[in-house]
C-alpha cells in the first residue's frame, strides 16, 4: 500500500502511512502518553509481542516527526464478521485540534474497506470523554462493555508463591484479588 498524502492548511505537508514492522518502535513515545503508568520497557516488550500476533499501525508524520498513530488489528469474530480493531489512536497533545485524528480515522476506514472488513471496532477508556464524543461523531455506537480479569501479575509475585490455587493460605479467589491489588499499569 502506498503513502497517502494529505494537506493540512495549518501545517507542513502531512503524510499518513502504514508503518513497516521495523518502524513500529516509532510509536512508543505516543503510546507512553496514553499509558503513563506502564514502564517504557514493558511497552516495548508488549509491542514486540503484538507484532508477532499481527499488529499493524498507521502513523501521521509532519516534517518527518510522528505526530499521530492508530493501531490496527484485523480479524474475524462471530458477532461482527471480518473486522478492523482500532487500537490506541493517539495524536501528540501539541497537535490536537487540527484534524489529524479525523484524518487518521478516515485513512483507517478506507483501509478497512480495502481489507473487506464488515465492521470497525475499538475500545476507549471509560473516563476518556473527549474520545467518546469523537468516535460517536464518526458513527461509532456503544454496543457493550469490555470486562477484564487479571490472571497473571508479571514480575510482582513469583509463580512459586502460589501453590495449588493458594497464596499464603488464602483461598484461590482471595489470592487472585491480592495479586490484582498489586498490579501496576495493567
Amino acid at each position: 500500500m502506498g503513502n497517502i498524502h494529505e494537506r493540512n492548511n495549518r501545517e507542513a505537508e502531512m503524510v499518513i502511512r502504514l508503518l513497516a514492522k521495523n518502524e513500529l518502535a516509532l510509536i512508543l513515545p505516543l503510546v507512553q502518553t496514553l499509558n503513563p503508568g506502564v514502564p517504557p520497557e514493558v511497552l516495548a516488550q508488549r509491542l514486540q509481542d503484538m507484532i508477532a500476533q499481527g499488529y499493524q499501525c498507521v502513523a501521521a508524520f509532519a516534517d518527518d516527526c510522528c505526530i499521530g498513530v492508530a493501531g490496527i488489528w484485523l480479524g474475524t469474530r462471530f458477532w461482527c464478521g471480518r473486522y478492523l480493531d482500532v487500537d490506541n489512536m493517539i495524536v501528540d497533545p501539541q497537535y490536537r485540534g487540527r484534524g489529524i485524528g479525523q484524518q487518521l480515522m478516515d485513512w483507517v476506514e478506507r483501509y478497512a474497506h480495502r481489507e473487506d472488513c464488515e465492521t470497525l471496532v475499538l475500545d476507549a477508556y471509560v473516563t476518556n470523554h473527549p474520545a467518546h464524543k469523537f468516535y460517536q461523531r464518526n458513527g461509532y455506537q456503544i454496543v457493550g462493555h469490555q470486562l477484564r480479569q487479571i490472571v497473571a501479575v508479571h514480575r510482582l509475585i513469583h509463580k512459586s508463591s502460589i501453590r495449588g490455587g493458594r497464596q499464603h493460605g488464602l483461598p484461590a479467589h482471595a489470592a487472585r484479588a491480592s495479586m490484582a491489588s498489586h498490579a501496576v499499569g495493567c
